[in-house]
């Protein structure tokens, strides 16, 4: 049962960087949350009133607070377990719906400041959308060419690269079975742990939702409209971003896991690739019968603020290391994001030590780096033996060496 707790005025309810283990209805008073703004640096702040929740996000995804949390003029609040508020939202599909909404409001919104800082130009659906088919002709991925210029037919077929769409057609039409290499581009994942919350939905009653996938198959390509997400019922799913002549892989998702969502909360173009790995097996649904969907497994609804929450709270992190002043702080940086997230093991060396099982290309997506600046940043730590380098994994020697670097960095821009 949730726990009813008072605070005096101007009592501090939970640090920036605590563990996040509760969730909070404010029932009396005032709440401000405070939490450093992405742009400038500086602190700002949020009232919350009666009525409202605060603390979620960081409880769902199981990450330290992003922000502060003060009682104003004193203060009561009911405490929620996060097993506790989750059946809190089970019973009550209007909250569910209002803060999916609410959640992915704030993940467009942050993925806008990111692409603002990196400088990512807008690019035309269409002329994406044609740009990759050319591109998986040119490495000879002729499945997955078909695939793009058969979607961009069907969406655009008075686009302006209609003309050369029915050339490359003709020559795919001639292209030998033998020479195609879209199952060899999708290569198998490494070796990753089940979700903690495992979720099956019963085949029989969800079977004309289920779609069935090959391996090397496209489930959807980034640019396409996205009005469809996806359960895994079973096998493996490979998500990638195209970049430029490019693919950078932004996750692997194995049974029970959701991907797609976005399609249903903002109806906006697809950011990313989807792409079976091995056989799989989908269940694939619209924002027209997800309420039928949530209304027999509201688990599914739990999953997705789960995932919406991480997104988002790896978003915001991701913004900060972007706005560091040099390759060296934002590399610093990335390690203490890896560290903050679970993503690290403790190395021999001792206490502060710490083992991560990251590549360099990941390292460059994270920092907005080029790969070749990476490495020479690697190096350079390396030579000063702050870090060491192994081919499976890159080990810090002391994890706070980097948090003085980092904070040093911030202060000097406050």
């Amino acid at each position: 049962m949730p726990k009813q707790v008072r605070f005096g005025s101007d009592a501090l309810i939970y640090c920036n960087g605590d563990k996040a283990d509760k969730i909070f209805l404010l029932q009396q008073g005032k709440v401000w949350l405070t939490y450093p703004d992405l742009e400038t640096g500086g602190e700002t702040a949020d009232i919350v009133g009666p009525g409202e929740f605060f603390g979620i996000k960081s409880a769902l995804a199981r990450f330290p607070r992003e922000e502060s949390a003060l009682a104003k003029n004193s203060a009561v609040v009911l405490a929620f377990a996060p097993a506790e508020f989750e059946q809190l939202l089970l019973a009550n599909d209007r909250l569910v719906m209002k803060m999916l909404k609410v959640f992915s409001d704030q993940l467009r919104r942050v993925h806008c400041q990111i692409s603002s800082i990196t400088k990512t130009q807008y690019v035309k659906p269409d002329y994406g959308l044609f740009e990759i088919g050319e591109k998986y002709m040119k490495h000879r991925r002729y499945s997955h060419a078909k695939y793009i210029f058969r979607r961009y037919f069907e969406l655009y077929p008075d686009g302006e690269n209609a003309g050369e769409l029915k050339g490359h057609i003709k020559t795919l039409a001639g292209a030998s079975p033998q020479d195609d290499k879209s199952r060899a581009a999708i290569s198998a994942p490494a070796s990753k742990p089940a979700e903690e919350d495992s979720l099956q939905l019963c085949p029989e009653l969800f079977a004309r939702f289920s779609r069935s996938y090959a391996p090397g198959e496209i489930v959807f390509s980034e640019y396409e409209p996205g009005n469809t997400f996806y359960f895994i019922q079973s096998g493996e799913i490979k998500l990638i971003k195209n970049a430029g002549q490019n693919e950078r892989t932004l996750d692997v998702l194995q049974q029970s896991e959701i991907f797609g969502e976005m399609a249903i909360l903002d109806k906006s173009p697809r950011t990313a690739s989807a792409f079976a790995i091995n056989e799989a097996t989908l269940l694939e649904f619209t924002a027209e019968n997800f309420e039928i969907l949530m209304r027999g497994n509201p688990q599914i609804a739990i999953k997705l603020l789960r995932a919406l929450s991480k997104r988002i709270s790896h978003a915001k992190r991701r913004f900060m290391i972007l706005t560091l002043p040099d390759p060296q702080t934002k590399i610093a940086d990335v390690f203490l994001m890896l560290d903050e997230t679970g993503d690290a093991s403790m190395g021999k060396a001792g206490f502060y030590s710490r083992e991560f099982k990251v590549t360099m290309d990941g390292i460059a997506h994270w920092a907005g780096l080029p790969a070749a600046d990476v490495k020479s940043v690697l190096d350079y730590y390396a030579a000063q033996r702050r870090v060491s380098i192994y081919q499976d994994r890159i080990e810090v020697k002391n994890i706070n060496d980097f948090s003085r670097v980092v904070s040093s960095s911030r202060r000097s821009r406050d």
